[in-house]
Order: structure tokens, then C-alpha cells, then sequence
């Protein structure tokens, strides 16, 4: 079995890969309705507030960050925070992730999480770029995050001078065996993107691959708007109008637990 399959059917049976495209359509709508250009909003605006939406949405679905609980028996403590600022319907299309399933783990403030063996941060890219990504511009978390050896099995059909490259970048590859060993994970990227002419979105899981003097930007990646799961999306998903997003750097949101049942939950928490 491939890494991918691994990875995917780890990732769908524990209820992260619903969670990421429900987060990733939660973010996006909620920031194309607060999108008005009178006011002096930019592609930037779009692009930085999407993103840390989404951070937001993960925190509320993994019960991470403020929305964490004490334990899993917690899990229904504090509903009413969790659906707070939500579209109406929102939470009740949320998937259930039980609580510590699904753990916090940035990556040097890179915003992340962890299930079992896999950890994922989040990016952003330029709509119908999803190939090119230049790992190699991006910020040191996400050139060492593609500088992690290959996937175990892989074999280029299409290998270049680059690949051969040992000094300085060996270096970087050791320094992230040594955090990923001490973690025994692997770090995955979930990329997302939205054109605004088209109005229409992506949204991926993969592992990054370090393009120097360009050449695909994956060794793998899963289309997370894909009808059904392990299959290429024919669609896109329509959102609202809006322009490109581009990349943003993340603060991680302060922690703060959320209170119990007994302080004020109103809502019946549905699947």
C-alpha cells in the first residue's frame, strides 16, 4: 500500500478529511460575505482572512486551540462557543471528531494539527497552480516540510539535476528527520485556493516535494472537493465572488478552554 493510501484512508476514517472540506467551505463563504472592496478590502484581505478562518474552523472541529476541552467526556461542554459567528446550519453540518482525536501541532508557528502518524499544515496558492507551487519561495517551515525524503516506495519517472543535490540541502532534510523522528510523523500540506471570475475553489491534501528549477510540486496529492474520496474532482465547488488569496503568515489563536454545560450550552450538537 502507497503512502497516499495510507494516509487518505487513516485521514477519512477518522473524520479529518470531512472536517478539512467542511472547515475550508465554512471560511471561504463566511469570508466572500464580509468581502467589500468599498471599504477597502484587497485580494490580500481575502487571502489573509480565509486563511485564518480556517485555522479558526480546524480549531472548532479538532476541539483545539479556545475550542478545546478537558478531556473527551467534555466533548459536549461549550456548544453554544462552537457554533458562535457560524453560518445558520453550519454546526449542525460540522463532522463529530471526538475530542484529542485530532491534536494541535504547529509546525515553527506554522499553524498545524496531528492524527496518528500524520501531521498537516495549511497554505494558501494562486487558483490553477496547484503543480507549480514554488516550495523552494515559500517561508523555512514549508521548504523543509518539502525538503522531507520520499515517500517510501517512490520511484521519479522524471528525476532532475536538482534531485541530486546533496550539501546544504541535506542539512535542512536532516534537521526535519530529526523533528519529524522524535514525532514518528509525517507532515502534510492542505492547500487551498478560490478564483474569483469563475467563482469557483480548490482544496487539496498532499505531500509537498521541494521544485527547484521547477518540476510538480507533489509526489502526492488528493482532491479534498472530490465527489468520492481517492478520486480527481470534474467539478469545482462554487462560492461566492471574490479575488485570489494569497499567502499569509498565521498567529496561533490564544487558548482558551470552553466552558461546560452547566455555565450555558444552548445547542444540540448534530452530525
Amino acid at each position: 500500500m502507497s503512502e497516499q493510501q495510507d494516509a487518505l484512508e487513516d485521514l477519512e476514517s477518522s473524520g479529518v478529511l470531512a472536517a478539512l472540506a467542511w472547515a475550508a467551505t465554512s471560511a471561504y463563504r463566511r469570508t466572500m460575505d464580509d468581502y467589500d472592496p468599498d471599504t477597502g478590502h484587497d485580494r490580500g484581505w481575502v487571502g489573509s482572512t480565509a486563511h485564518r478562518l480556517l485555522v479558526d474552523r480546524l480549531h472548532r472541529v479538532f476541539s483545539t486551540g479556545k475550542h478545546g476541552v478537558d478531556s473527551p467526556e467534555s466533548a459536549s461542554a461549550g456548544l453554544d462557543l462552537v457554533a458562535a459567528g457560524l453560518a445558520p446550519g453550519e454546526h449542525r453540518k460540522m463532522p463529530l471528531i471526538t475530542p484529542g482525536r485530532v491534536v494541535w501541532s504547529p509546525l515553527t508557528q506554522s499553524p498545524g494539527w496531528r492524527c496518528g502518524d500524520w501531521r498537516f499544515l495549511l497554505t494558501s496558492f494562486g487558483y490553477g497552480e496547484i503543480n507549480r507551487i514554488p516550495w523552494p519561495q515559500k517561508s523555512p517551515t514549508k521548504q523543509r516540510v518539502a525538503s522531507q525524503g520520499q515517500p517510501a516506495g517512490w520511484q521519479d519517472s522524471h528525476p532532475t539535476l536538482f534531485d541530486e543535490e546533496p550539501d546544504t540541502l541535506a542539512a535542512a532534510i536532516e534537521a526535519l528527520r530529526e523533528v519529524d523522528a522524535e514525532l514518528n510523523a509525517t507532515t502534510l500540506i492542505v492547500a487551498h485556493s478560490i478564483e474569483r471570475e469563475l467563482g469557483i475553489r480548490e482544496l487539496y491534501l498532499g505531500r509537498s516535494r521541494l521544485n527547484r528549477g521547477g518540476g510538480d510540486a507533489w509526489y502526492w496529492r488528493h482532491d479534498l472537493l472530490a465527489a468520492n474520496p481517492g478520486t480527481p474532482a470534474t467539478k469545482p465547488t462554487p462560492t461566492p465572488l471574490g479575488p485570489l488569496p494569497e499567502s499569509s503568515s498565521i498567529q496561533d489563536a490564544p487558548v482558551r478552554l470552553r466552558r461546560q454545560p452547566s455555565e450555558g450550552s444552548g445547542e444540540n450538537h448534530q452530525a
